[in-house]
């Protein structure tokens, strides 16, 4: 799939590297940046870069990716939209009004990259859920609003409902700071950090998320969750629940990594819990990590013709991620 890139940030780079490693599935026949400086970065890494945005759409292609962030996003989604493109959007719902959510509901034909969903974890707790029976419960630490959101609505039976009941809470507090974007912090300095609980009631359904503003870039945090159903208990090292014989049963998750990359690192081939394979990778053994893992299935699912993730789940996920 030949697509044009409309950002050179942090978010545009899983594109670039996935277009290195995998052109199968994607094809960056061009990047547009607002900045002729990034333009000229990105050129220095072998991509066709420009700063005219007319200019960046001339190249033949299938799709834009829009990666800009959220600085005249509604807009740019109007102009492509307008323009009669194929449109795969980052998740950058929130900040819209509902107005706004309501307009970009109705585009079609077009993929919100929301990935984790589609990630090794989470893949291969959706592929297990079936094992619990009845699910109406679940507590999830580690993800934000619509992230947050778009797995809620995968595990329980809430759809597009939004909560009957919230009770809130923000505690701030400070914790040794560990990493940040660009990976490990050793100054061994404090950072101040806001935790935020929400209890939300659905019509038969009950969620609690439990999130801190500091967890995605600490080495003291992971992604903790825990599903109930009728019939058994999921968390993230894996599933209990009652046997044939009545006796109960623990199945752990097992993420299967390889070291067949490079200088030993490793990559997941895939994830089992007991005898049971939930997720196979199908790019192994490129060494992508869980986020590019679940991107480029999204774009090889959408360049196929499939519609993993259309706007409209994009905006349900950001409307419940509002109040999260």
């Amino acid at each position: 799939m030949d697509v044009v890139l409309f950002g050179t940030g942090w978010r545009a780079r899983f594109f670039l590297r996935i277009a290195r490693l995998c052109p199968s599935i994607i094809n960056v026949v061009s990047v547009y940046s607002r900045s002729p400086e990034r333009a000229k970065e990105i050129e220095a890494l072998g991509f066709r870069a420009t700063a005219e945005r007319d200019k960046a759409l001339e190249a033949g292609h299938d799709a834009v990716i829009v990666a800009s962030g959220k600085k005249g996003f509604a807009d740019t989604l109007r102009f492509l939209r307008d323009n009669g493109e194929r449109i795969i959007s980052e998740t950058t719902f929130l900040s819209l009004s509902d107005e706004e959510l309501d307009e970009m509901s109705l585009i079609e034909g077009g993929m919100v990259l929301e990935q984790y969903a589609f990630t090794p974890l989470f893949a291969s707790v959706i592929a297990a859920i079936p094992l619990l029976g009845n699910v109406d419960q679940m507590y999830l630490s580690g993800l934000h609003n619509h992230h947050a959101a778009a797995i809620a609505r995968r595990v329980l039976p809430i759809g597009y409902d939004l909560p009957e009941r919230i009770e809130s809470m923000d505690f701030p507090s400070s914790m040794l700071r560990t990493g940040y974007r660009n990976g490990l912090e050793r100054s061994g300095m404090e950072e101040e950090y806001t935790r935020s609980v929400r209890l939300m009631r659905f019509p038969s359904s009950l969620l609690i998320t439990d999130f801190s503003s500091n967890q995605y870039h600490s080495y003291l945090y992971g992604k903790r969750f825990e599903v109930r159903g009728d019939r058994g208990v999921m968390n993230e090292s894996g599933v209990r629940i009652v046997g044939a014989d009545g006796y109960p049963v623990s199945l752990p998750f097992v993420f299967h990594r390889d070291a067949s990359v490079g200088n030993g690192s490793l990559t997941l081939s895939h994830v089992t819990l007991g005898e049971r394979t939930l997720f196979v990778n199908p790019y192994y053994p490129l060494n992508l990590n869980d986020d590019e893992i679940a991107i480029a299935r999204m774009l090889e699912l959408y360049g196929k013709g499939e519609d993993p993730y259309p706007f409209r789940e994009g905006v349900a996920d950001a409307r419940l991620g509002r109040l999260l």
